[in-house]
């Protein structure tokens, strides 16, 4: 990377500027754009601040938080764990390396859900749930339900937690430690938690292991790897949640999973062979199926878990 200017000599178009030029020498994707949101970030009003204030000069605070924002992004550490916020559901949500930062895919996943249950329903559950955005964007707009987060990380869900409070929904809201690569790792716990659930949902790993290496830095280097690997085939979580949906489930609840690119037939299928109902595979704005929702029926109350 160049050698940073003194900021503090600068004005606020100034600086901005000379984050633009900066950025494009680390390779960043629009610099002009990200160079905004810095800038904005040290002003502490946003994006809009800098035109605003295009002609006053940073002060030494503003300048010194400049150039450590600066160094962070052009060595790839993701804009939303720098800011430690990113939009999701028109929603603001905490961000740390702890979590996956929330995308614009996901909220194909809870479109597609919204869809297929129109009432509020009583319980959801959000498998691998990172910062909380799917449960509590879905709690957002079911101002009657109450729902359970689940992640491996402990890290993952205090970040969650405090998505839930910030959110105003923390009283309606219970993130829970469990892994579902232990052999059943729902036995004896799905009471505990409230269910069975009328929704699940889960964005679980779904990237092949020996793909991650050619993901783009900012991912393979700043976002942990726990909430990537999909194992060999990219679908090892998908088959071990739907081993338990039986167990999750309530008679006709519903199931949403987000899938990655080319896996929605593969986890339709598992659905299918699990005798489930499959309701819908939902693409997203770029054409990707990004979603598929299931329903469990009746004659799914018989069986037991597989």
């Amino acid at each position: 990377m160049s050698s940073l200017p003194d900021f503090e000599s600068l004005t606020v178009g100034a600086a901005q500027r000379a984050c633009v030029a900066l950025l494009k020498d680390a390779d960043i994707d629009e610099p002009v754009m990200e160079a905004r949101l810095l800038v904005g970030f040290v002003l502490g009003g946003g994006p809009e601040r800098v035109l605003a204030d295009r002609d006053e000069l940073l002060t030494a605070d503003q300048a010194s938080a400049l150039k450590a924002a600066l160094t962070q992004r052009c060595q790839r550490v993701p804009m939303a764990q720098i800011i430690g916020v990113r939009e999701f559901w028109s929603l603001p949500f905490k961000v740390t390396s702890a979590t996956l930062t929330p995308r614009p895919d996901t909220e194909t996943l809870v479109e597609a859900i919204l869809h297929h249950v129109s009432e509020s329903p009583a319980r959801i559950i959000d498998l691998g749930t990172g910062t909380g955005c799917i449960l509590l964007a879905l709690l957002s707009e079911w101002p009657n339900a109450t729902g359970v987060g689940v992640d491996a990380s402990e890290e993952a869900l205090a970040v969650a937690r405090d998505n839930g409070v910030t959110l105003g929904l923390g009283s309606r809201t219970q993130f829970v430690q469990a892994d579902w690569n232990q052999e059943r790792w729902t036995q004896a716990r799905v009471g505990s938690w409230g269910g069975p659930f009328d929704v699940v949902v889960s964005n679980p790993p779904y990237i092949p292991a020996l793909d991650i290496e050619a993901l783009d830095e900012d991912v393979r280097t700043h976002e942990p790897r726990l909430a990537l690997d999909g194992g060999d085939d990219g679908l090892g979580a998908y088959r071990a949640i739907v081993l338990q949906l039986n167990a999750l489930l309530t008679v006709d609840g519903v199931i949403g999973f987000e899938v990655g690119i080319d896996q929605a037939d593969d986890v339709g299928a598992l659905i299918l062979e699990a005798g489930f109902e499959l309701l819908e595979k939902r693409a997203d704005l770029g054409g990707v199926e990004r979603a598929v929702i299931a329903r469990k029926g009746p004659h799914r109350e018989q069986g037991g878990d597989k």
